[in-house]
Order: structure tokens, then C-alpha cells, then sequence
């Protein structure tokens, strides 16, 4: 009876060690990073184009809006907002639309215009990312959604992930100067170009 309570203090205290000392934090798993998707757009001046949300906390019209890409060829308000760009171990991404108008959220291997040949010319940007957009008969034709081309209404979220190792390119298709980055390659592991 004594051995047998001895074997079991032992293994119960072997197993409170054990786990005890496991308590270091994984460095290993991915990244949790989350992006947000901004604008400011004004709900009445936007109206045709369409945009939901509130306008209490600010907003750009229309004009304001053409205004300033005619000027800086982006619009500052209309942008990804990401909370880390570097995740070694890979990420996984949360992207929520808190703007008003729908965006795209789109892995793309270069940065380039949207479907939008109006926004592309008016940010310097009139050659499409393929991953965007085709030319169907000299008009520009939206690639469909899928799990590399994000769409988000105003208000919604999606997921994605980034692999350990890649440097991975995200804009929208729609407003293409809204662009982020996240490398997840160790410094060690990189060839020192930048993308």
C-alpha cells in the first residue's frame, strides 16, 4: 500500500514538473494580426457608390475625395490598418471592414491597379494586379471572390493566412493605393530584396 501511494506521489509530482516546466512561451505558432480596412466616406455624397456608417465621428465627401487622389494619387483616409507587418512563424490574419464602402482584400504577387480603370489612372496605378482584374473586350472585369480575393461589405469580416517564409502582398481591388504587407520570413531566412 505504501509503494503504491509513493509510485503515485511520485508520478503526480513527475507530471507537475513536466508541466511546469513547459510554461515557456511557443515561439513556434503563428502570428494573430489584425487588419482593418478604413475609410471615411460620407453617406450622402456617397450615396450612388454607396457607403454605410456613421458620419458623427468625421467624413469625407465625394469631392473631398477626388480632391485629394487628384492631388496625392491615395486618399489617406482609405487604408489598411495592420497591427504587426513581421510574424516570423507565419499569421493568421483577421480583416474587418470598418469603413463604409466595400473592399477587397486581395494576395496579390505585385502591387498594381484595381477593376476600377477610373481609381487606377486617378492613382497612377492603370496596369491591374492580374490577381484583380482581367480586360474583357477594353473593360475591366473583377476576378470573382475567393479565399485569395477577399470582399468585404461595410461591417463584415473573413480570415486568412500567411505561411511561414512568404512576404505576402494584399491590396484592394477597388481603391488600389490601400495596401499592406506582412513578412513572415526570418530575418536570417531573407535574400535582402525588398518586395
Amino acid at each position: 500500500m505504501r509503494k503504491t501511494a509513493g509510485l503515485l506521489l511520485f508520478g503526480l509530482l513527475y507530471s507537475v514538473a513536466m508541466f511546469a516546466g513547459d510554461d515557456k512561451p511557443n515561439n513556434d505558432q503563428p502570428a494573430n494580426i489584425t487588419i482593418h480596412a478604413l475609410d471615411y466616406c460620407d453617406p450622402v455624397s456617397f450615396a450612388q457608390i454607396g457607403c454605410r456608417r456613421d458620419p458623427t465621428p468625421g467624413f469625407i465627401t465625394l469631392a473631398g475625395f477626388g480632391a485629394e487622389l487628384a492631388s496625392e494619387k491615395s486618399v489617406g483616409a482609405w487604408r489598411f490598418v495592420a497591427s504587426q507587418s513581421a510574424a516570423p512563424d507565419g499569421a493568421n490574419l483577421t480583416i474587418t471592414n470598418r469603413g463604409g464602402e466595400t473592399h477587397t482584400f486581395t494576395r496579390v504577387k505585385k502591387f498594381g491597379g484595381g477593376f476600377v480603370a477610373g481609381l487606377n489612372a486617378a492613382s497612377g496605378n492603370p496596369t491591374p494586379a492580374p490577381e484583380c482584374a482581367k480586360a474583357v473586350n477594353g473593360a475591366l472585369v473583377p476576378q470573382p471572390p475567393g479565399p485569395n480575393n477577399l470582399f468585404l461589405a461595410a461591417g463584415t469580416s473573413a480570415t486568412a493566412q500567411v505561411m511561414e517564409g512568404e512576404v505576402a502582398n494584399f491590396q484592394c481591388c477597388i481603391h488600389p493605393w490601400m495596401r499592406t504587407t506582412i513578412h513572415s520570413r526570418d530575418e536570417e531566412d531573407g535574400d535582402g530584396d525588398q518586395h
